[in-house]
């Protein structure tokens, strides 16, 4: 049956809305504010769940792990503040485990605290921002861990660095995160929009160029992975043409 279920649904509400407006209200506020709530499904899944991760991080203060999944359920909840707490318990007992530096850093994120981080970035891909070395593959500390997270860290990394008005770092992490994942179009998009703001033109239309040929070449259940991407890419394909 797939997705198809949606139009029954769509219909059914509409003929229920007729006669009870105040339905569309209340589903138009829900949209309104999506992006502060979390999907429903992982909010279900993941409340069942915390509350045997609180339990035995009480009963073992040692453990990682949990501590761990507990920072990853947070962040799912968009509760970052509590995340935080779990990750830097975890990270005073594993100071150097890459993955609890990049949950750090996305918590750290969804706080604006940029600065911080862009260190726990650095941090979980063995590069220190704090004395200029930049995203780049040449800049990786000898010995470190080849984590990037499918480029997620990069990706992250140029977030903050974008928010800090560092756009020539931000343009290498997100060419970082291109290598990465040759087959998402997100880091392409920010990349040409990245150069466009430092006065690439030329630089933006090839990112662009690279983002409409990688689409092309998408499997369907890719592509409809994609979706909002992939829109974005072909509107600015033709505008740039």
């Amino acid at each position: 049956m797939g997705y198809y279920w949606m139009y029954y649904a769509a219909t059914l509400f509409m003929a229920y809305a007729v006669r009870n407006p105040w339905a569309c209200g209340v589903a138009l506020a829900f949209f309104a504010v999506r992006r502060w709530l979390p999907d429903p499904v992982v909010l279900f899944r993941t409340l069942s769940r915390v509350g045997a991760l609180k339990l035995q991080a009480e009963l073992n203060s040692a453990n990682v792990v949990v501590r761990k999944q507990l920072g990853l359920a947070y962040l799912d909840l968009l509760r970052p503040r509590a995340a935080l707490r779990y990750l830097d318990e975890a990270r005073a007992r594993q100071a150097r485990e890459p993955e609890i530096a990049y949950l750090r850093g996305v918590a750290l994120l969804r706080l604006h605290d940029d600065e911080g981080a862009l260190r726990a970035f650095g941090e979980a891909l063995g590069i220190d921002p704090e004395k200029g070395e930049p995203f780049s593959a040449e800049s990786v500390r000898a010995g470190a861990s080849a984590y990037s997270r499918y480029g997620d860290a990069y990706l992250s990394a140029a977030t903050a660095l974008e928010r800090l008005g560092r756009l020539p770092q931000a343009e290498e992490a997100l060419a970082m995160g291109v290598s990465c994942n040759s087959s998402a179009l997100e880091p392409l998009l920010r990349l040409a929009s990245v150069r466009k703001k430092q006065g690439d033109a030329k630089g933006a239309r090839a990112a662009i160029e690279e983002a409409r040929h990688t689409w092309a070449q998408l499997p369907p259940f890719m592509r409809r992975k994609q979706l909002a991407w992939g829109i974005r890419t072909i509107g600015l394909w033709l505008f740039a043409r």
